[in-house]
């Protein structure tokens, strides 16, 4: 074969090789761009070698070895060129493959725009242009917030309010309108009145819608004067979530033994079941009537409401026969606190009489000293006259 042909050519050979640095280079850069030129020049220079030693001297008139080896030394030169610009060319036009294949990739993400798919400038970028172009990427694909809020906490509501006014009746009759406004019910009515007729107290019971509470202690308030009101609220959120959860777990046993019971066939195995599955409905139902029950305290709220007619004081009269018993009692108990005083008098005096008689004796002997001293002068004044 002749070097017109060109079939095994240091030109055709160049060619083969741009073609075999391409296919590679398009592989390797898709991965990191910046070892693009130095791959490309080392799998060129291997390529090269390769090409060296499958070429054949002998069509070239080169059987010798001596020539061979001469041939090589004049042609290595010509393998470096090509070589070095086939890994030019590979290397410059890999870039835009990965380019475009970048560009290409973008609209099916749609997390990345098309400005910024790289360039070969962009290939050999800084590290603060990386860090950047990493910065837009994660703000384009950081997800947004939920809006999605907490639900509402379950609320068991509960309120008291004593009123004092003094026509009670009629302030019954205005909180059954007010409790037919708010579609509300009275639970119980209970009325004390005095013997006498002078004090009333009712006690009622109030149901109203949860939403209506507020509406209905502020109608109930200007009926009287407020004499003490409370609130309280109870929070079952977490008890209605536990029932609930409970209940699915309970209904998916009952499936189950269901399945069982329509799989058995021996007489035991479903009697067995079947205690088994009247247990577990047991449970559903006592669970899903307290479940209820707390759904219901959720929904309607409790008023107890005091209504008290003003405290009077008033003193009875009492009767002719029951004063002069209180008069003659009063009597007696003072005369037994005159004689208990007298006998402990006594006995005080008696227990320091040794003291009395000492004074006594002491006070004769003083008297007489002094009687004696002033009654000596009259028998001189006798003799003198």
């Amino acid at each position: 074969m002749d070097s017109g042909t060109g079939g095994n050519s240091p030109e055709e050979a160049a060619l083969t090789l741009l073609g075999v640095n391409r296919a590679i280079l398009s592989r390797i850069t898709v991965r990191s761009p910046l070892l693009a030129l130095p791959v490309s020049v080392l799998v060129t220079w291997a390529i090269a070698a390769i090409a060296q030693a499958i070429v054949e001297p002998s069509e070239f008139g080169l059987g010798d070895p001596m020539t061979r080896s001469a041939f090589l030394r004049v042609h290595r030169a010509q393998f470096l060129a090509i070589a070095l610009g086939a890994a030019l060319v590979g290397g410059c036009a890999g870039v835009p493959d990965i380019a475009s294949q970048q560009e290409a990739m973008a609209p099916e993400s749609g997390a990345v725009s098309s400005d910024a798919a790289p360039t070969a400038n962009q290939a050999i970028a800084p590290a603060d242009a990386v860090a950047s172009d990493r910065a837009k990427v994660s703000e384009v694909i950081e997800p947004a917030p939920s809006d999605i809020g907490q639900p509402a906490p379950q609320l068991v509501k509960q309120a008291s309010l004593v009123l004092v006014l003094t026509d009670i009746d009629a302030a019954v009759d205005q909180v059954q309108t007010i409790l037919q406004q708010a579609q509300g019910d009275m639970l119980s009515l209970q009325d004390h009145r005095s013997p006498e007729g002078t004090a009333q107290q009712v006690t009622l019971t109030l149901r109203v819608p949860q939403g209506e509470l507020d509406a209905v202690l502020n109608a109930l308030r200007p009926l009287g004067t407020v004499q003490q009101q409370s609130l309280t609220a109870e929070d079952v959120s977490s008890q209605l979530v536990d029932l609930d959860a409970r209940l699915k777990n309970l209904r998916q046993s009952e499936a189950a033994l269901l399945k069982i019971m329509e799989r058995s066939g021996e007489i035991s195995h479903v009697l067995e079941v079947a205690r088994e599955l009247s247990t577990v409905r047991e449970s559903i139902e006592r669970m899903a009537a307290q479940q209820q029950n707390l759904k219901r305290q959720v929904a309607f709220s409790q008023i107890y409401l005091t209504l008290e007619s003003p405290v009077t004081q008033v003193t009875p009269l009492r009767p002719v026969g029951e004063t002069l018993d209180n008069t003659w009692e009063s009597a007696t108990q003072s005369v037994k606190a005159f004689t208990v005083s007298g006998l402990k008098l006594a006995l005080w005096l008696l227990a320091f009489s040794p003291y009395w008689v000492l004074l006594a004796a002491v006070g004769y002997g003083g008297y007489r000293l002094w009687h004696h001293h002033t009654a000596q002068p009259e028998p001189a004044e006798a003799d003198n006259s």
